[in-house]
């Protein structure tokens, strides 16, 4: 058999490369030319925005919102730990349920919060908080299949509507 039949084909490949190798660039770059590393994440969140792509949110948690520069612990960002209404430098205090993490950007100055809580789950990690329904439809010569992710909640208030719509209709 050939390598091309072997090949995985999915939509988007070149711009995923490009990304890619841009994100890899703008880490590198992050310390020692924060201009060049806040550019080059600025042009991987557009590449993926210009071409319908969705980042994983890993890597987008570690681009700064505001200026895209890579932050990286100590090199273009401050971690501090926040325990009610004090604010302490990292190695100083000891972190529980009560506290959070700010990661501070030393370009722009804007700064992330992050929950820490040990039982804490990302909607998208939690598989029984999120229902996935699948749409198919059928062309000429290719088939599309689009993917359309919805939290309980957000479907629960949708059916609660619909039934307050059908009440209101009939009275």
């Amino acid at each position: 058999m050939s390598q091309g039949k072997n090949k995985i084909k999915f939509q988007g490949k070149e711009c995923f490369s490009r990304m890619n190798f841009l994100y890899q660039a703008s880490i590198l770059m992050a310390g020692k030319n924060d201009c060049l590393a806040s550019y080059y994440g600025e042009l991987c969140k557009n590449i993926g925005k210009k071409s319908v792509l969705r980042m994983e949110p890993s890597i987008k948690r570690t681009l700064c919102k505001r200026c895209s520069l890579a932050q990286q612990p100590s090199i273009t960002s401050e971690i501090l730990v926040r325990k009610g209404k004090t604010t302490n430098i990292y190695p100083t205090s000891s972190i529980d349920e009560s506290s959070e993490l700010i990661c501070k950007c030393k370009l722009c100055g804007h700064s992330k919060k992050f929950v820490v809580n040990s039982s804490y789950k990302f909607w998208l990690e939690n598989k029984d908080e999120s229902v996935a329904e699948v749409l198919e439809t059928e062309g000429s010569k290719n088939r599309r299949v689009s993917t359309l992710v919805l939290s309980k909640t957000a479907v629960l208030n949708k059916q609660t509507e619909q039934r307050q719509n059908i009440q209101s209709i009939g009275h």
